[in-house]
């Protein structure tokens, strides 16, 4: 059976070394679903496994309830099924099987080896069609650190390596409570190139195009080297930003680094061992910089529950966008008409050299304009900020960080003040995507016009060039007056953007009357 009536649930529970997790998934007809819930508790199953060998009878049963809880939870919230993985603490301990034994009295629990964990960090970071350009994921986990190179639906290289945050925070014999010395983090740092050496090898012969990090180690890093770049932008960081922000979390004592903006207190004490992981391996593998994506292995245990039951190929992105907008009770005629005009404007202003982008950006538009009013369910009046703030929190499977913030400052700006090429809003971002989401923007806010009554009377749509202006051309079955009036109003805007006058051009076609 495949989850596809509406609000089809299934809970997603992820037994880490670091920390437990629990995902609950609602399903509104489309595929993958949309998470409405979730959970986490840090239990370090990896503490007592890394410093005493054994996981540890009173760990086990603190693992046992809270899997108990988590499955409880998920029943409360619909959930038909609920999913449990386990993953290196389960699979290393030798107290293991208790473990596993412990948490089974309330769900079946699937202990995978590394290259499945890894294959499963892939599927939820590239979805089930894999990454266009070949390219790479680094997964830094409590115990273990998978890396995955994958080119289309192929996995052309994984592995799982036996460093991890939790691992190198209680087994390298490093008080992490003090400042740690120069001489400690160089430990840190070759115990990485040993454990990585055959990977190394593999990744510099077979090559890659873009890098990924994943999980909550790689997020924290970026969030903190985003601070002391000032830009709060966490969508990815470079390794030069990374080995400064080493060095000054090297200099400081646990509760220092408890104080460190963009680092969560409960991850202090293992965040040197688990940036030293980065560190080393994006110098070893040749990454200059790296994006951070919020998805990996829960993300990637959904989507392979989704292909086991038969769905072999679906639209990821475009699910995970219909889901969050159905969530927040969007109304889908005006979103469709909406996103009809913003691809029409798009194409037909690429078609006179308006703009350059691609199709990357063009799917980005489309998405939201799907978006664009979801805000409306907490207030009308700051929606559009409301909507970006949504879409830029939202996880949704199968975009990265960067991704869900283009599309948040896009549905912001098709509503109230349209930005300049400097406004606070696009600070951090490139100047030429800056430019494209602004493009964007404008297309959305003209077709959110088009459609200012809700009524999807527009059915053609068509840029001219003629005497230096750009003529918007549409054809209406209504009086499209109040529309034209709202339209003079960004004139000046548009100009400034695109360094050509807008023209209107309205056709009014009757619907034909049956007179039998």
């Amino acid at each position: 059976m495949v989850p596809s009536r509406t609000n089809e649930t299934i809970g997603f529970i992820d037994i880490g070394t670091n920390s437990i997790h629990l995902s609950v998934v609602r399903y509104y007809g489309t595929v993958p679903g949309d998470t409405v819930f979730q959970d986490k508790e840090m239990l370090r199953l990896g503490r007592g496994l890394y410093s005493e060998g054994r996981i540890g009878k009173e760990t086990i049963t603190k693992a046992a309830i809270i899997v108990s809880r988590f499955v409880q939870t998920s029943r409360a919230l619909g959930a038909t099924e609920v999913l449990a993985t386990a993953t290196c603490a389960a699979r290393e301990a030798p107290d293991g099987p208790d473990l596993v034994r412990a948490i089974s009295k309330d769900v079946d629990v699937r202990v995978i080896p590394g290259t499945e964990e890894a294959r499963l960090i892939a599927l939820g970071v590239f979805g089930p069609d894999g990454p266009e350009e070949r390219s790479i994921v680094i997964d830094i986990g409590g115990g273990s650190t998978e890396v995955v190179i994958a080119e289309g639906d192929d996995n052309v290289f994984m592995d799982s390596l036996r460093v991890g945050a939790v691992r190198f925070s209680y087994s390298m014999g490093i008080d992490f409570s003090q400042p740690v010395s120069s001489e400690d983090y160089s430990q840190l740092l070759r115990k990485v190139d040993t454990s990585s050496y055959h990977a190394t090898g593999m990744i510099r012969e077979l090559g890659y195009r873009k890098a990924y990090g994943s999980s909550g180690t790689m997020i924290a890093l970026a969030a903190m080297c985003a601070e002391r770049r000032g830009d709060g932008d966490g969508s990815y960081m470079t390794l030069e930003e990374l080995r400064s922000l080493m060095r000054y979390l090297c200099k400081l004592s646990l509760p220092e680094r408890e104080e460190v903006r963009g680092l969560a207190k409960a991850r202090a004490d293992i965040i040197i061992g688990g940036g030293a992981i980065a560190d080393e391996l994006m110098f070893l593998f040749g990454i200059d910089r790296i994006e951070i994506t919020p998805n990996g292995l829960r993300e990637g245990m959904q989507i392979d529950m989704l292909m086991s039951r038969g769905h072999t190929r679906f639209d990821v992105r475009r699910a995970s966008v219909v889901s969050l907008a159905c969530r927040c009770g969007y109304d889908a005629d005006h979103a469709s008409a909406v996103e009809r005009y913003s691809l029409l404007l798009f194409d037909e202003a690429r078609s006179l050299g308006m703009h350059s982008m691609s199709d990357d950006m063009r799917s980005l538009l489309s998405c939201a304009a799907t978006l664009h009013d979801i805000g409306e369910v907490v207030n009308y009046n700051d929606h559009n900020i409301l909507s970006q703030m949504i879409i830029e929190h939202s996880d949704m499977v199968g975009f990265d960080v960067s991704e869900l913030r283009y599309m948040g400052l896009m549905a912001r700006f098709h509503h109230k003040k349209f930005p300049g090429p400097n406004d606070r809003a696009l600070k951090g971002i490139p100047p030429w995507d800056a430019r494209d989401i602004r493009q964007c923007a404008m297309f959305l806010r003209m077709a959110d016009i088009l459609d200012r009554h809700r009524n999807s009377f527009v059915e053609g749509i068509t840029l001219e060039k003629a005497n230096g202006a750009v003529v918007l051309r549409f054809v209406s079955t209504d009086d499209p007056s109040m529309e034209v009036w709202r339209m003079d109003k960004i004139k000046g805007d548009f100009q400034r953007l695109f360094g050509s006058r807008l023209e209107l051009a309205p056709q009014v076609v009757r619907p034909s009357q049956d007179s039998s």
